[in-house]
């Protein structure tokens, strides 16, 4: 009698040549991401007309503005439970569903409190897209190639930040605010059910349970084409199957799951990589959500063109992009480093950003602001979607962009109440970036740890090059 074949999926996943197999996942998580960027971004581009038909105040308009990251808050620990439980594949259908309705949902508001909860339940779904797409793409890309290509992934989302930002005030011109979120939410509606057929599972998750080991070995043969897989063989992978459970219901389950996040030196890993995303999403979102409604009014007093402020939220967007292309070849060899760089120039740019919308250099201020923190973000992204083991890593991904939202909750917020303390505009770039300087030395920790941790990496790394 045979002996049963053991095959590692681990080996299989980093030997794999990038084919047409693999560019199909990043495609795909790709497109979702982008409507998950559209969706993020749309409701900043609105305030200025929410404003005149509401007749509401800028200050008044903070809630709104942070209820979708207050569902990401509580949707992103979920999502990255339902995921580590059901699969990556129904977790980012579903979570595509949930956004795409809601989003629809807000174009039919008529006050800010309907306008809030619509973009409430939106961040739920945004919360598991992020979430799921990250851990997929993270369990099945070589490890070469796995930091750069979570990156090309995740440019979707500031892709599709762009977009608004570039025809937005066009499109609200012709057909009103709504129109941003029909969009928003009808595309992603028709595009959930087509994820289902062309998303694969990550072969990895499968791996975990031996029941599923027919599953395991269709998408084995894929990532390996030239390998022969048995019928019989028996999957392994680097590690143990720690079964979800749901007893004491889902939110118990949750909460249980918090323990594989504080084990061994993750005890550290886990607040740091916790502190970097709040800070560096409260800074984001601050000049994401305000650069329109706050800065046009100060542009066009300068002398400038009414629809600059568009631009630069479409510079700052386009930047960050461009900054994760480049990231790419670097965050494989380097780890952190050119992240804590970053965080270090984008220092004095964001608080530049007030002064230069008053002299005419908005434009090229946000470009670079835009560079910097959205480029820290993709290394962020990649980051924990790397450090974290596959039997925790949508939930490890997901209460990073969890806790995250607190900052990214309070930096809409923060810019509401600076905005009702009547606080000048070059002064309130400079409040909001001073946190960064926590940013740069919770960074520097964790580049520390993670050095100590890479030999184990790379020796596995060079075993599978021979």
């Amino acid at each position: 009698m045979a002996e049963q074949a053991v095959i590692s999926v681990d080996d299989i996943v980093d030997r794999q040549r990038i084919g047409a197999f693999t560019i199909n996942i990043v495609f795909w998580s790709f497109m979702i991401m982008l409507l998950d960027g559209w969706d993020i971004v749309s409701a900043g581009v609105a305030v200025p007309s929410l404003i005149k038909e509401w007749g509401v105040k800028p200050a008044d308009l903070g809630p709104m503005l942070s209820a979708n990251n207050l569902g990401v808050l509580f949707g992103a620990p979920l999502f990255g439970w339902l995921g580590d439980r059901f699969g990556r594949r129904p977790a980012v259908v579903f979570s595509a569903l949930v956004f795409g309705i809601a989003t629809l949902a807000g174009a039919f508001t008529h006050s800010l409190d309907q306008l809030q909860m619509a973009r409430l339940c939106g961040g739920f779904g945004i919360a598991g897209v992020i979430t799921n797409t990250i851990a997929l793409n993270a369990e099945m890309a070589p490890l070469r190639m796995r930091a750069s290509l979570i990156i090309i992934m995740f440019l979707g989302n500031t892709t599709g930040g762009a977009l608004p930002g570039w025809f937005g005030g066009s499109l609200v011109a012709h057909y009103g605010w709504q129109s941003l979120f029909y969009i928003g939410g009808i595309v992603p509606i028709i595009l959930a059910p087509i994820l289902m057929f062309v998303l694969p599972e990550s072969v990895k998750f499968l791996a975990l349970d031996p029941a599923r080991r027919d599953r395991t070995a269709a998408v084995a043969r894929k990532l390996a084409p030239n390998q022969v897989i048995a019928n019989d063989a028996r999957f392994t992978t680097a590690t143990a199957m720690r079964h979800a459970t749901v007893s004491g219901g889902v939110v118990a389950s949750v909460l249980r799951s918090l323990s594989g996040l504080f084990a061994g030196r993750y005890a550290i890993v886990t607040p740091l990589i916790w502190l970097l995303f709040a800070i560096n999403l409260m800074v984001f979102y601050f000049v994401n959500t305000w650069t329109p409604a706050i800065l046009g009014p100060l542009v066009v007093k300068a002398g400038g063109a009414a629809d600059t402020a568009f631009i630069a939220l479409f510079a700052f967007q386009i930047a960050g992009t461009l900054g994760g292309l480049i990231l790419t070849g670097f965050l494989d060899k380097m780890g952190l480093r050119p992240v804590f760089v970053l965080i270090i120039v984008a220092m004095p740019v964001t608080a530049a950003i007030g002064w230069a919308a008053s002299n005419g250099w908005l434009i090229a201020a946000a470009a670079v602001a835009g560079f910097c923190l959205l480029t820290i973000q993709f290394g962020l992204n990649a980051s924990v979607g790397i450090i974290y083991p596959t039997e925790i890593r949508s939930n490890g991904v997901g209460w990073a962009f969890g806790i995250g939202r607190f900052g990214a909750i309070l930096g809409p917020l923060l810019g509401a109440y600076l905005l009702g303390q009547h606080i000048a505009i070059e002064a309130l770039f400079a409040y909001v970036a001073a946190p960064l300087v926590i940013s740069a030395i919770a960074c520097l920790v964790l580049i520390r740890l993670h050095d100590t941790a890479r030999p184990t990496a790379e020796a596995k790394a060079a075993g599978l090059a021979h």
